[in-house]
């Protein structure tokens, strides 16, 4: 099988908690690309915290923001896809995390915004050294069903995070699709939102088919591209239900484990 079109998740898969690239990375997204395969980024970051490493790979492919909410190109920056939450639920959603004491910010045209600082924020923006703008605005959850959202992300300990994504799926049913995207965060985005379906409608822009298609994931966020794909490959690092799903596992990212599987199923033709 030659592939024509590569999904690789950010934080877990392409970088570790450094959020450095290793050079083995860099080179085999290179490869890749003279080979004559499409590389993209599929995260749940916004599109201007993707943008940076999407420059280092030298990534000319549009790619996929905010879990799937939105598909974006690099170099002109046209959005090509981009669906905002209903901005009702979001509202909802938002009051019932804070009436829990949970802290949350909502993604409002690529700033964060949100109803007071905590210091959550700074934890948050550890994970983002290429700089945020952060909007304070108390009201906020009276505001949302004026300005819908594309995402809301809330963090906390691991325990509570599990028990505020079950709460939020409850409350939301259908109307809101809720996703676990690391130990400390769980997301809220529009009802059918995710990075498989996101990858399914790009890959159908680039006029490629499903078995042309891998995806290299490690979170919860990641089973429905790994899943989608004709190819899907968990790192070392993943969860257990990403292997479990996936067809390959690669070395972690502590190991550059993404270069192996691009060098080992992507261009070495391995099934």
């Amino acid at each position: 099988m030659r592939y024509k079109l590569l999904a690789l998740d950010l934080d877990g898969t392409v970088m570790g908690h450094d959020l450095v690239i290793a050079p083995a990375v860099r080179e085999a997204v290179a490869e890749a690309r003279a080979a004559g395969v499409q590389v993209t980024i599929a995260t749940g970051r916004m599109f201007f915290a993707a943008l940076p490493y999407a420059q280092q790979l030298d990534i000319s492919t549009p790619i996929i923001c905010y879990q799937g909410g939105m598909v974006r190109d690099p170099l002109s920056r046209e959005i090509l896809h981009h669906i905002l939450m209903p901005g009702g639920a979001a509202a909802e959603a938002y009051r019932a995390l804070a009436a829990a004491d949970v802290f949350a910010i909502a993604y409002i045209d690529e700033r964060l915004y949100i109803s007071e600082r905590r210091p959550e924020l700074e934890t948050y923006l550890a994970y983002h050294p290429e700089g945020v703008e952060v909007v304070v605005m108390p009201e906020l959850a009276q505001l949302l069903p004026e300005m819908p959202p594309t995402k809301i992300l809330f963090m906390a300990e691991p325990p509570v995070v599990e028990r505020e994504l079950a709460r939020m799926a409850a409350l939301a049913g259908e109307r809101l699709s809720v996703v676990r995207s690391h130990a400390l965060f769980g997301e809220l985005t529009a009802p059918g939102i995710s990075k498989g379906a996101a990858l399914a409608t790009l890959a159908g822009d680039l006029g490629v088919t499903q078995a042309e298609t891998v995806a290299i994931g490690d979170q919860e966020n990641d089973l429905p591209m790994i899943e989608w794909a004709g190819l899907g490959i968990a790192m070392g690092n993943a969860i257990p239900a990403v292997k479990a799903l996936a067809q390959a596992v690669a070395p972690p990212v502590t190991e550059a484990g993404a270069a192996y599987a691009i060098r080992t199923y992507v261009l070495g033709g391995q099934a």
